[in-house]
Order: C-alpha cells, then structure tokens, then sequence
C-alpha cells in the first residue's frame, strides 16, 4: 500500500547550495519543471495503489517548488476536487527555500499546505558559507523575514518546521538550533 508522494515538482533551483545533493536542484540532469499532466498521473498512481487508505500525503519537492507554483496549485486544486469520488482526503506538505515566498504564496501555503518545511541552516554566517544565491550572496537576509511571517499568519492548528542542515563545518549545530529558536521559531529539525 503505497500513503505517500514526494513530487519532484521542480528539477531547478534558485539558489546555489555547495552542499547540495541534488546539483543545485537540478539532479544530474536537464533542468525542467512538472507539467501538471504529470502530476495528475502521480495522483492516479497515488490513489490506484493505496488500498483502502483514506488519508494520503503529497509533499511537493525540488529543487525548489515555487518556480512551478501554477503547477503546485493545479494539482492540490485537481486532488481536491476528486477527493469525495475517490474516497481520499490529501495531506499537502511544501518544502521550500523561501526566496520566491511573496504574500500571496505565504496565503496559499497557509490554506492549503497541511505542512510547510523552510530551510533554513541556523546562525547567519553558517546559512550563508553554504545556501547561496546564484549571484554567490548568501540567503540569510532574503529569507528570514519571509519565514518569520510565514510563522506569525500560519494557523495554529497546521504544521510547519524550520529544517537546517548541519555539515562538518558546523558541528556545534547546537548554537544554530538555538539562534533559529531565538527567532522565535518553536518547530525546528536539523539534520
């Protein structure tokens, strides 16, 4: 029985990781975004192989999602108009790096997104050795302000978490666990 989707909505990214495992978003390949066609048939397969589970989760993934946002959209729109004939209800997660976050995408994800996983490393200058802009200007300052007003409109009855990546380069992580938390950021994971 198959519960879950990661969708890997958007084989591109807009910013310039150096750790990333993906190539900046891109995955060793050519860099391209869903067409919503696609993603209809990954609801399909979803739906054709869970059994009699009613509750599904669909993360959408990159990359970074937000540079297929109409994509993103039509989907959840699709998986909600079927979800009576289907018999499913669908739990929607973004994760997303934040420097497309606009007020009306922080509205979206505050209405349709069930979860909402911000990356974000922790200390300004620990995010900034590593989450690049592709103009090689960290990302800090771009995000931050965008997340934090995520945060403060999110219903409380939804989740969301700040995620951060530890590297060898940071290995008191403990410091950036705390400087996100000082932010006033209660759901936090670094891994």
């Amino acid at each position: 029985v198959v519960k879950a989707l990661c969708l890997h909505i958007a084989h591109d990214c807009n910013l310039a990781c150096r750790y990333c495992f993906a190539g900046e978003g891109e995955y060793k390949g050519d860099r391209a975004l869903m067409s919503l066609e696609v993603a209809k048939k990954s609801l399909a397969f979803l739906v054709a192989n869970s059994g009699l589970r009613r509750n599904l989760e669909v993360d959408f993934f990159g990359g970074e999602p937000l540079m297929a946002m109409e994509t993103v959209k039509a989907t959840v729109d699709y998986a909600r108009a079927h979800e009576e004939e289907w018999g499913k209800h669908f739990r929607f997660t973004m994760t997303t790096n934040g420097v497309l976050l606009s007020d009306e995408n922080i509205k979206y994800f505050n209405e349709n997104m069930d979860n909402c996983v911000l990356s974000l490393d922790g200390r300004k200058e620990v995010n900034d050795r590593n989450r690049l802009t592709v103009n090689g200007k960290g990302s800090y300052d771009l995000i931050v302000p965008k997340f934090l007003k995520l945060i403060a409109q999110r219903d409380k009855n939804k989740d969301y978490y700040v995620r951060g990546t530890f590297t060898h380069e940071n290995l008191d992580f403990s410091q950036d666990v705390l400087s996100i938390a000082d932010l006033g950021v209660d759901s936090i994971s670094v891994e």
